[in-house]
């Protein structure tokens, strides 16, 4: 599977896939650009194609800017 399937990935680093196996992904999402209901459609898509449902696991501020927002980094099993 390609990352750009995911539809992630932006030349800024505003949405990217940091990894990824058929049972698990963890994405890092600018909170000022992405919304937590945008990464869980993602993960949502992601697990669909291994057949499965996303679950998140959990989620924590890695970084923050004050024009851009926080940098979550979000986690999600494939069930």
């Amino acid at each position: 599977m390609s990352i750009g399937l995911c539809g992630c990935g932006t030349a800024d680093d505003e949405f990217r896939v940091l990894s990824y196996t058929p049972d698990r992904i963890e994405y890092s999402v600018w909170t000022g650009a992405h919304s937590r209901e945008v990464v869980a459609d993602m993960a949502k898509q992601y697990c669909q194609k291994q057949g499965k449902n996303a679950q998140i696991i959990d989620s924590e501020t890695a970084e923050k800017l004050i024009f851009k927002g926080s940098r979550v980094v979000y986690r999600f099993n494939c069930v």
